[in-house]
């Protein structure tokens, strides 16, 4: 399996101090016959505004100045060691101004910027969300295309498509579904129909574990107890695990969330921005707070020698949208010390049960969960 460098001598450390403040060791890597390991991103917009387009300070000038392979580089090499990568693709690919949508922020890119995804080592995205159709129908599809045209998977439920993606690897099926909150809560769109019937699908093709992409909650939300995950956010997530997922990733909120494990399954709220294009300047949450914070949420799935799935055990590698604190520089990265340890009090503060206590950064390693063993099969 391959892992980030020395990661087994590192986690043979003594005890630590966690960055809640408590000692506690870091984790145990959970060993079995069969892993794979899945990293995900929040929310990737490798477009820009129609104001901010040609702008030297906005994305497109910072690609066409630097290259393909500038927006991810400070991550690439993680992207790499990893069996797959997820990012939430938040805009479209399309090379017209034509079919814009009324609406505060439209987000797009050319289709030649589809390369910067196999380049930086990101093998699929979800794209169900509400910047999807930013130019009409027609941008969807020619985003799908242009996704198609690199090799890059996408998967995603609305009204205009409907896909799923399987992950195969040694004999083992993961599968993926996705969709974003209004088409779920909206009846028309049959959204929720089809991502029930597609979890069935998925298992009947042999999916061993399925992981579903939530686009829902509050923009820009405080990381107050009642007020940062939504009421809807959570029927969403819970709908999805009744439909069969036994992972809900989060994103929509352009925060970092908290995390729920119940039940043998893990739901990650909302894992904010990663590479966001959408404004070239660094936001604030509701509580005044810079939303730079982000985190590469790495999953690795463990099955044995037949396949069958034994659980899972999540690592939390704190990151920073950008390597510039006072301009979005594009470039989101790995960050370590103070600044990991506050990626991971603000995930903490948000995760519940609050009896859930976080295992602690281990610099060059990030930060290595509990196993989550497989939900007992009734």
């Amino acid at each position: 399996m391959r892992r980030f460098a020395f990661l087994a001598a590192l986690l043979l450390c003594a005890a630590c101090v966690s960055a809640m403040g408590e000692e506690t060791a870091p984790a145990e890597i959970y060993r079995a016959p069969r892993q794979i390991v899945i990293s995900f991103t929040g929310d990737c917009t490798l477009g820009c505004t129609p104001i901010e387009r040609g702008l030297p300070t906005g994305f497109e000038s910072c690609i066409e100045t630097n290259g393909y392979e500038y927006p991810f580089a400070n991550v690439r090499d993680i992207f790499l060691q990893d069996d797959l990568t997820v990012i939430n693709l938040e805009g479209v690919f399309y090379d017209s101004d034509q079919n814009l949508v009324k609406k505060a922020y439209n987000f797009r890119a050319p289709t030649s910027y589809a390369r910067i995804l196999p380049l930086s080592g990101i093998e699929a995205a979800s794209f169900a969300n509400n910047h999807v159709l930013d130019y009409s129908a027609q941008g969807q599809f020619s985003t799908m295309e242009a996704l198609e045209a690199q090799g890059t998977a996408w998967f995603g439920t609305n009204e205009y498509a409907d896909k799923t993606f399987i992950f195969e690897k040694d004999g083992v099926k993961i599968g993926f579904v996705a969709a974003y909150i209004s088409d779920w809560m909206n009846a028309e769109t049959g959204v929720r129909d089809k991502l029930a019937a597609d979890c069935q699908a998925l298992r009947d093709a042999g999916c061993a574990v399925i992981i579903g992409c939530m686009h829902g909650g509050v923009e820009y939300s405080c990381f107050h107890e009642k007020d940062s995950i939504s009421a809807y956010q959570e029927k969403f997530a819970n709908a999805l695990i009744r439909y069969g997922a036994d992972i809900v990733v989060g994103h929509h909120p352009h925060t970092i969330q908290g995390i729920t494990v119940d039940g043998g399954r893990t739901i990650l709220w909302s894992l904010g921005n990663f590479c966001f294009g959408g404004n070239s300047q660094i936001r604030q949450n509701g509580l005044g707070e810079s939303v730079i914070s982000t985190l590469i949420a790495q999953f690795t799935l463990s099955f044995d020698d037949r396949g069958t799935y034994l659980g899972h055990q999540l690592n939390i590698i704190p990151c920073h949208t950008s390597g510039s604190k006072d301009r979005n520089d594009y470039q989101p990265c790995p960050v370590t010390g103070k600044d990991a340890e506050a990626v991971l009090r603000a995930i903490q503060r948000d995760t519940t049960p609050r009896s859930l206590k976080l295992k602690p950064y281990v610099e060059g390693v990030g930060a290595i969960q509990e196993f989550v063993p497989a939900p007992a099969v009734p």
